[in-house]
C-alpha cells in the first residue's frame, strides 16, 4: 500500500512535470498532455455560464483567457503539491518528525510539508531525519522554484503575443477604414490605380499573418482571450488577410498588376492565413461544422461585384473577364471560408460581428 501510494505520487509529479515542458518550453500546437484539454473544458464552461445568465451576456467570455492561465499554474503547481504530499505521507513520524513533540500522520500534514518544501520557504516545524528525504527536500524547492520562474516567463511571453494579435488586428481594421472589408482596403492601398508600393504593404501583412500563425503555434491558450471588440477577433483578422489574397488573385488585372498578383507576398499571405484555419480547425473546431453552404454562392458573387466596383472608382484597373474572376473568386473562397466561419462560431461571434460588409 505504501508503494502504490509513493508510486501515484511520482506519477502526479511527472504529469506536471511533462505538460509544463511541453506548455512551455517545447511549446507546439497540440504538443500539451493537460493544458489544452484544461482550455477546451474551460471555454465551453464559459460558454455555458454565458448562455445561461440574462440575456445572455457575453461580457463573461472576456474573462476566459485570464482565468485559464490561473487554472492552468493551479493545476501544475497542484499536482507537484499532492504528488510530493503522497510521496512523503507514509514517511510521517518516521524519517520525517516533528520539531515539537508528536508528530501527526495525517494526509493534511502533509501537504502542509510539502508546501513549504515546494514553496522554499523551509520545513517549518516538520523536519526530514534521513538523508533521502533531505535530497527529496531539496529537490522539490529546486522543482517549485523552476517551475514559479517558468510560470512568470510563460505569462510574460501570453501577453506580449496578444499585444502583437491585437496590434495587427488593429492595423487592418484602420486600414480598411473601420469596415472589416478587404475590397475597401484594397482600394485605399492603390487609390489612384497606383499600385506600386502595394507588395510592401501586403508583404508586412504577410510578416504580421506569419507572426500570429507561429504565436498560435506556440501558445494555444491565445485562442480563449476573447474581447468584446470585435476588431480584435481572430475570425476577423483572418477574413481580412484572406479575403484581401483572395481578391489580388481574383479581382486585379493580371496583365497590368502581375508582379502584385504572383508575387512572394501574395503567396505568403495566402498560405500563412490557410495554414493558421487548417491547423486550429484540426484541434479546435468540429469536423462536422467545416461545410460550405452551396447558397453563399449567390452572396459572393454580389460580393465579388462590389469590390470590383470599389476598386475601380479609385482607378484600380481589374480582371478583364468578370465571369472568370468571380468563379475564381468563389472557387478560391471555398477553400478558406467554412474555416473562418467554423471558427467564428467557436469564439463564440456572429457573423454580422465578423463581415459586416456581408450582412
Amino acid at each position: 500500500m505504501k508503494l502504490l501510494v509513493q508510486l501515484v505520487g511520482v506519477g502526479l509529479i511527472v504529469l506536471s512535470l511533462l505538460d509544463i515542458y511541453l506548455t512551455v518550453l517545447f511549446p507546439r500546437l497540440g504538443s500539451s498532455v493537460l493544458s489544452l484539454q484544461l482550455g477546451k473544458g474551460m471555454w465551453w464552461l464559459f460558454r455555458l455560464i454565458a448562455r445561461i445568465m440574462p440575456f445572455k451576456d457575453e461580457r463573461v467570455l472576456t474573462h476566459s483567457g485570464p482565468i485559464l492561465m490561473i487554472a492552468t499554474v493551479v493545476v501544475w503547481l497542484g499536482l507537484l503539491l499532492y504528488g510530493f504530499a503522497l510521496i512523503v505521507w507514509t514517511e510521517l513520524g518516521w524519517s520525517i518528525q516533528s520539531s515539537d513533540g508528536q508528530t501527526k500522520t495525517d494526509f493534511i500534514s502533509a501537504l502542509y510539508y510539502s508546501g513549504f518544501s515546494l514553496t522554499t520557504l523551509g520545513t517549518g516545524d516538520l523536519t526530514p531525519e534521513t538523508d533521502f528525504q533531505r535530497l527529496l527536500m531539496i529537490l522539490e524547492a529546486a522543482l517549485g522554484f523552476s517551475v514559479f520562474t517558468l510560470t512568470i516567463t510563460y505569462l510574460l511571453s501570453v501577453y506580449s503575443a496578444i499585444t502583437r494579435r491585437h496590434t495587427f488586428a488593429l492595423s487592418l481594421y484602420h486600414r480598411s477604414a473601420a469596415t472589416a472589408d478587404a475590397a475597401e482596403m484594397l482600394a485605399r492601398l492603390g487609390a489612384s490605380g497606383e499600385l506600386s508600393g502595394i507588395r510592401q504593404d501586403i508583404s508586412n501583412m504577410a510578416r504580421d499573418l506569419i507572426d500570429l500563425l507561429e504565436s498560435q503555434h506556440s501558445y494555444p491558450a491565445l485562442l480563449y482571450f476573447r474581447f468584446r471588440q470585435c476588431y480584435y477577433a481572430l475570425p476577423r483578422v483572418l477574413l481580412l488577410a484572406m479575403d484581401t489574397a483572395t481578391l489580388i488573385k481574383s479581382a486585379l488585372n493580371t496583365k497590368k498588376y502581375r508582379s502584385v498578383t504572383h508575387s512572394t507576398a501574395v503567396e505568403e499571405l495566402w498560405g500563412g492565413g490557410l495554414q493558421l484555419l487548417v491547423e486550429l480547425s484540426s484541434l479546435f473546431l468540429p469536423k462536422n461544422r467545416l461545410k460550405n453552404n452551396d447558397s453563399l454562392e449567390q452572396t459572393w458573387r454580389k460580393r465579388y461585384y462590389h469590390a470590383v466596383e470599389r476598386m475601380k472608382a479609385e482607378g484600380i484597373e481589374t480582371a478583364d473577364d468578370f465571369e472568370a474572376g468571380v468563379s475564381l473568386y468563389i472557387s478560391l473562397r471555398r477553400q478558406w471560408n467554412p474555416y473562418v466561419v467554423a471558427l467564428a462560431r467557436y469564439t463564440a461571434y456572429d457573423w454580422d460581428e465578423i463581415a459586416p460588409h456581408e450582412s
